[in-house]
């Protein structure tokens, strides 16, 4: 029985290490794309930044529509600041996504007029085993872009 436990052990452990390798890796490289697009985002480089995004999320948005979107938010955060990682994780399945290979990233960031915005990326691996943009979202607390020149309604 002893000799039965070992072996599966054997077996088993070095796939778990594998597993774990590889979801660090995939976590890596798709951290490497989300700040790349972050970065162009910040710096202005809307239809790059839009490049990066899924073909499924290209389909059913305009980009037009988007890097003036985009730009206008950009516009109320103010200048950036800072960002730090604060959470990453890898997914194999998603719920409306079904399988594949995920990756959500959380950052906290620092903005002129933001001081605290956390920032939400999905990323999903295309069939060319390349990471995209998914999603991209945001939080922050809703009275930091009020006017602190304009008087309460209270």
């Amino acid at each position: 029985m002893k000799k039965t436990i070992l072996i599966f052990l054997l077996f088993t452990i070095p796939f778990n290490i594998k597993a774990q390798i590889f979801k660090d890796k995939y976590i890596k490289d798709a951290t490497k794309i989300a700040n790349k697009w972050l970065d162009n985002v910040v710096i202005k480089n809307y239809g790059i930044a839009y490049s990066d995004y899924s073909k499924e999320v290209k389909m059913n948005s305009d980009s037009l529509y988007w890097i003036q979107a985009v730009d206008q938010l950009m516009k109320e955060f103010g200048t950036f600041k800072k960002r730090e990682i604060i959470k990453s994780e890898f997914k194999d399945n998603l719920e409306n996504l079904g399988d594949g290979f995920y990756v959500f990233i959380e950052y906290i960031s620092n903005y002129k007029n933001i001081e605290v915005c956390n920032e939400y990326i999905l990323l999903g691996q295309n069939d060319k085993l390349e990471w995209k943009i998914l999603r991209y979202d945001f939080s922050y607390e809703s009275d930091e872009l009020e006017d602190p020149n304009q008087s309460s309604p209270n």
